[in-house]
């Protein structure tokens, strides 16, 4: 599992963050995604992935991964919102506003959106 995204290496000129990642079509950081997660059996390749979906962004980029086998995507997005690849299954925990107790969100393929 790699992820590539803006939370370490970034910088901020009048109020806006730019991504250290660059796109090669343009020259100019990557815009659009905040983050992207391969799961994939070599680092390497998800490494190189990684990188390339935060270049190709959302649909460009997933619409990729689901043509691999094996080898799952989860992208954050600059709105917070969590987008997945296909066949990608994802358990998570937040905390239920009317008390302290856990409550459980399936996300399952690319068609729901949760804000996170």
């Amino acid at each position: 599992m790699v992820t590539s995204g803006t939370y370490e290496k970034f910088f901020e000129i009048n109020d806006k963050k730019y991504s250290d990642i660059i796109d090669p079509r343009t020259g100019y950081p990557a815009t659009g995604t905040k983050s992207v997660t391969i799961v994939c059996p070599d680092a390497e390749l998800a490494d190189a992935l990684a990188t390339a979906v935060f270049i190709l962004g959302e649909k460009e980029g997933i619409a990729m991964i689901d043509q691999l086998n094996g080898i799952e995507c989860l992208l954050v997005n600059e709105k917070d919102e969590l987008r997945t690849s296909k066949k990608l299954k994802l358990n998570y925990y937040t905390k239920n506003e009317d008390s302290e107790r856990q409550q459980t969100i399936k996300i399952v393929g690319q068609t729901e959106v949760t804000k996170i």
